[in-house]
């Protein structure tokens, strides 16, 4: 069986949208070809799109809904999936993390995964380890810790990585020697060539950062995605280029009120020796 016929309508209101392109389009005898000429996209886009590994888009969703006089079906499950909880939202954010040419990165409660010490690591996971929603602490920490070196280590090239923390992100998640390890990793990490790495001071507060974290991706053929996040193992991924490039203009803002990439190494120094 085929990815497109695997995939169980009853699962998300994303797999209902991609279960329907297939069943109207074979009901009408179309080929992924014309369905592609409708929506703008090749043979390949359609069959993806059929599968559920690209999203239809608010354009693409309007025009099937005309020329298959749909009665608004498509825009409509795709604005209630868009408002929906992701199942599936880890695996998806971890791949576009990997695969992603250009990172956007905003967090305000604690240091992201891509600059975090091992240590500082099993501080974060040892609460969850602790809450019983980890099972095994060491396992986990190897599979964040192995990720985390999947995105700073890719080849050829690793990402480009903007990154802007809310201070508050700093606060202690460990003793005075886990924190002075951390924030001289902050450093080292600030220095990379392809990393950019700002801090906004509590002084800024408050700001449009304060009611949560975010990524925004810039994918391979510069398709645009973003993730939007909670402490609550609840995210939701952004598949809409448009609402993508919203992340993008949020996280420019929040950057503009943040300090400079010399600044914010002079912060983490003082930190650091304060420890």
């Amino acid at each position: 069986m085929t990815a497109a016929e695997n995939l169980d309508p009853d699962e998300s209101l994303w797999n209902a949208i991609a279960f329907h392109l297939r069943y109207e389009r074979q009901k009408r005898g179309m080929s992924q070809t014309e369905v592609g000429n409708i929506i703008g996209v090749n043979k390949h886009g359609v069959s993806n799109a059929e599968a559920g590994r690209n999203k239809v888009t608010s354009a693409q969703a309007a025009r099937l809904d005309k020329a298959w006089d749909t009665g608004g079906l498509f825009l409509r499950l795709r604005r209630f999936a868009r408002l929906s909880h992701n199942p599936d939202w880890p695996a998806r954010v971890d791949r576009y993390q990997r695969d992603s040419d250009q990172l956007k990165i905003f967090y305000n409660s604690f240091v992201p995964l891509p600059f975090q010490t091992e240590d500082y690591a099993r501080g974060l996971l040892s609460a969850g380890h602790s809450a019983g929603l980890i099972d095994d602490l060491e396992a986990a920490l190897l599979r964040r810790m192995a990720h985390q070196a999947a995105i700073l280590e890719r080849r050829p090239q690793p990402p480009l990585i903007w990154a802007v923390l809310d201070e508050a992100a700093l606060r202690p998640m460990g003793g005075p020697a886990v924190m002075k390890a951390q924030f001289e990793h902050l450093i080292h990490c600030s220095r990379l060539p392809h990393v950019s790495l700002r801090i906004v001071p509590l002084t800024a507060a408050p700001h449009i950062g304060i009611d949560g974290w975010f990524w925004f991706f810039e994918l391979p053929g510069r398709r645009l995605a973003a993730f939007a996040g909670t402490t609550l193992d609840v995210g939701r991924v952004i598949d809409d280029p448009a609402e993508a490039v919203s992340v993008a203009i949020r996280f420019d803002r929040l950057a503009a009120q943040a300090l400079n990439e010399d600044q914010t190494r002079d912060l983490l120094l003082r930190m650091a020796e304060d420890l």
